[in-house]
């Protein structure tokens, strides 16, 4: 029997299971984010197609056991009318956009509307699969701890000549291509187990907002918390290992929010400040000692760059700059997206634009959806910002309010970011929304029982207690 075909049957039998075992098929799907170009590169690379689909099949499957689950029914979902109307007329929308007749084919369609709108069902699908707080905590830990096994699969590659196995992208490659080096120098910019460097960075920045969540329900403590402390740190470390500076620079400018909202806000906000500046100077210390080549390696590259000014006006300039030529429905949902050459076989990349280039996202989706879709989509990004942080000064315990100010964060930061085209960042934005409202499932108040399925460890929960609610262990 063809290996392809081999696979395709596993795949079947994998949502079938996915239906059976939803709760946990979850989890495996969001470790597959993390291993699936590991896979792709190293394991079945004549299949690389079929598994970048795996996740996908596994969630497809998540989502159908979901809906025939009882627990569902006994879900109630926050009233956000603003937020269901958009994405009901958002949906609508690019479902019209699949047959825009300036699309090559329909299947290109299709794959734009996956990209768009695939996740969102995380958004409900989450709430109801965590029972607790310890439970939720418990596989955040253990989530966030990945990015050490990761992290030195990075180190090795950072270290490994350009031509290793190690550095081998999930692509069709020519042979004599190796990976890409800071420059001119033979340090290779990583993909640790992601196909590609902004996949990786793309992992690197959630779960580094993800740690910080953590830390932030624990005070900043150290004892029970080294390993969140050495996942912190090598989170970091990849980062300078990408050489990408976006996500560097994103959360520099995003700590001084998050300094406010987790610790000048909370109670015993010096000392939980004293750890944080004892923490973050160990991180800082481990990075100088054993990363001197990877933070000279990024320094450099970050030196030698002149185009830093347009890359953070370039995603508020693009769309009023495409807006003229991208008419009222613009050009087809996923028109633009870096697949639609792989399903136009036959017909010159991309010709089907006549010659309209953009490469920021907000440019790219105003040129396939217009400007009523580009509305619609930009519409719920900031309403979740302005939601999440909401939710941080209504939250009641300091591991719900942890989760929120990540979830905040994180939304902010995709304002002008790229989570439609790169399909990390789009699992974890709607990762962080079913984070969000999971926390507010989970944050009941004293005296009120809450639905079977998903009752707290606790019956009272104080205002802002002394002790984290994320369990150490």
């Amino acid at each position: 029997m063809d290996f392809r075909v081999v696979l395709i049957v596993c795949g079947i039998g994998a949502v079938f299971w996915a239906m059976a075992r939803w709760r946990q098929a979850l989890q495996v799907a969001l470790v597959l984010v993390v291993v699936e170009g590991a896979i792709r590169k190293w394991l079945f690379p004549g299949a690389q197609d079929l598994v970048y689909f795996a996740k996908d099949a596994i969630l497809l499957g998540v989502y159908a056991g979901f809906l025939r689950s009882r627990e569902r029914m006994r879900y109630q979902p926050p009233p956000m009318p603003a937020l269901r109307i958009a994405i009901v007329a958002g949906a609508g929308l690019g479902l019209l956009e699949v047959f825009n007749p300036n699309l090559p084919n329909l299947l290109v369609g299709i794959l734009g509307f996956k990209a768009y709108f695939f996740y969102v069902p995380l958004l409900y699908v989450m709430p109801t699969a965590f029972a607790s707080d310890v439970e939720l905590g418990r596989f955040l830990r253990r989530y966030a701890l990945l990015s050490v096994p990761v992290g030195l699969l990075a180190l090795a590659q950072f270290f490994s000549p350009p031509s290793s196995i190690l550095n081998t992208y999930a692509r069709g490659e020519v042979e004599g291509t190796y990976a890409t080096t800071f420059g001119s120098s033979t340090f290779v910019r990583v993909t640790g187990t992601f196909s590609y460097i902004s996949g990786y960075s793309s992992y690197l920045f959630a779960t580094a907002i993800l740690i910080l969540a953590l830390l932030s329900a624990t005070q900043w403590r150290f004892r029970g918390h080294l390993k969140t402390y050495l996942a912190l740190g090598m989170t970091f470390f990849g980062m300078l290992m990408t050489g990408s500076r976006g996500p560097v620079f994103t959360l520099a400018l995003l700590f001084p929010l998050y300094w406010y909202l987790a610790v000048v806000r909370e109670r015993q906000g010096g000392a939980t400040f004293g750890r944080l500046l004892l923490g973050l100077a160990l991180v800082a210390a481990f990075l100088n000692n054993a990363g001197q080549q990877a933070l000279g390696a990024f320094e450099g590259r970050a030196r030698g760059s002149e185009d830093v000014a347009s890359r953070f006006t370039a995603p508020f300039i693009a769309p009023f700059a495409i807006l003229s030529d991208a008419g009222l429905f613009g050009y087809g949902i996923g028109a633009t997206h870096q697949t639609a050459a792989a399903v136009t076989k036959g017909i010159v990349p991309y010709s089907w634009l006549h010659g309209l280039v953009t490469e920021v996202e907000s440019g790219r989706i105003m040129l396939e959806l217009g400007p009523l879709g580009f509305l619609l989509v930009y519409w719920i990004r900031f309403y979740l910002v302005f939601f999440a942080l909401l939710q941080v000064f209504k939250l009641r315990t300091v591991f719900h309010r942890g989760v929120a100010i990540s979830a905040f964060l994180f939304f902010l930061a995709q304002l002008p970011g790229g989570m439609v085209f790169d399909v990390t960042a789009d699992v974890y934005y709607w990762f962080f929304a079913g984070l969000l409202m999971t926390v507010m499932r989970l944050d009941v108040p004293a005296g009120v029982v809450a639905p079977r399925a998903v009752r707290p460890a606790r019956t009272a929960i104080p205002r802002r207690p002394a002790v984290p609610a994320l369990p150490s262990r």
